[in-house]
């Protein structure tokens, strides 16, 4: 298939579904990259949100109320 082949069938379809094609898109560029043994060209590095999310200090505390349910 050619790639205006490609461009003319994706055009067809409604715009709700090129969401899923672009998941498709990069499901199959995966697929390549595992097949040729390539390391993907930004791996998530841990920490890498460290400092932007905040959270309670008393988030492990029971609510108020729930005391009876646990």
């Amino acid at each position: 298939m050619s790639y205006d082949a490609l461009v003319q069938d994706i055009s067809t379809l409604p715009k709700e579904y090129f969401p899923e094609v672009a998941h498709f898109l990069e499901l199959l560029k995966f697929k390549v990259m595992v097949q040729t043994h390539q390391q993907p060209s930004s791996l998530r590095q841990l920490g890498g949100f460290e400092g932007q999310i905040k959270i309670a200090d008393d988030f492990d505390d029971t609510p108020t109320g729930f005391e009876d349910y646990l």
